[in-house]
């Protein structure tokens, strides 16, 4: 079809992550003339069919950083069109929208990482004052500018969306971090649980590490004494029955003092 500028899978069977389950998600670019008329075609397809259709122009500007469908970015990270009659331009806007823009990468992050910090040291700044439920739900609201930040690094890869971030952390691995895959989601899987401040910390002094040598040491300085909770030291009582901050766990983490760091040494029972 002369009309069809371009054709790509996108969600999971995009990505090649599908199941039995997944529909088929798809997006049309087609020439400004044809919009209307594909746009009603496409009301007709199946349940199981989901397809988008474009023009080119609003294809390039759908999901533009800053806007209110920049969520949707993720969206278009590591797909491929299957035709592209533009000679690369659908490519090249497909992988424009997967990451974040490279005008953008440094702010980003410099943002990101200031609310990372705020929340741990608003969660174990609770955990000192006796505050259960806000060391808790501030430890897990810390959780979404860590990941922000962790693949932002990674030049300016964005967040994926949860359902993919297994398969993401395997197949593309955050290198600037010397944890696996398996070690961070257990390590994001304990502050989830209960806080876990320790994880917490050992999380904070590998990223303080890694931004303080790549230009943001700025934004580290910029808290100044408050950076005490990468120190602290908490006592058990009626909140946290053991070191880790994890009321009445069994297992208690195990962690030595490296160079000023937190190294985790495997879990041990009590």
């Amino acid at each position: 079809m002369p009309s069809v500028l371009g054709f790509l899978l996108t969600g999971s069977r995009g990505k090649g992550f599908a199941t039995e389950q997944s529909d088929y998600d798809c997006a049309v670019i087609v020439t400004d003339d044809a919009y209307t008329a594909f746009s009603e075609r496409m009301c007709d397809l199946p349940a199981v069919i989901d397809a988008s259709v474009f023009t080119l122009g609003s294809f390039d500007r759908h999901a533009a950083w800053g806007s209110e469908l920049a969520w949707d970015r993720y969206n278009w990270a590591h797909l491929r069109a299957l035709v592209d009659k533009t000679g690369g331009k659908i490519q090249g806007i497909i992988d424009e929208k997967g990451r974040i823009p490279g005008a953008e990468v440094r702010s980003y992050i410099s943002g990101q990482l200031d609310h990372y910090i705020n929340q741990v040291y608003r969660s174990i700044k609770c955990l000192r004052d006796g505050n259960a439920a806000g060391y808790r739900l501030e430890a897990a609201d810390s959780i979404l500018p860590l990941m922000n930040l962790l693949f932002a690094v990674h030049d300016g890869r964005l967040r994926p969306y949860y359902k993919y971030l297994e398969w993401e952390l395997d197949e593309s691995p955050l290198t600037q971090f010397p944890w696996s895959g398996v070690e961070l989601l257990e390590m994001i899987g304990a502050i989830l649980a209960d806080g876990s401040y320790l994880d917490q910390q050992a999380i904070f002094i590998k990223v303080e590490a890694a931004l303080s040598a790549t230009g943001y040491l700025n934004v580290l300085e910029s808290w100044g004494d408050k950076l005490w909770f990468r120190d602290y030291d908490h006592e058990p009582d009626d909140l946290s029955q053991d070191a880790t901050g994890r009321n009445g766990s069994t297992a208690r983490r195990c962690y030595e003092v490296q160079d000023n760091s937190l190294f985790w040494k495997g879990d041990k029972e009590q």
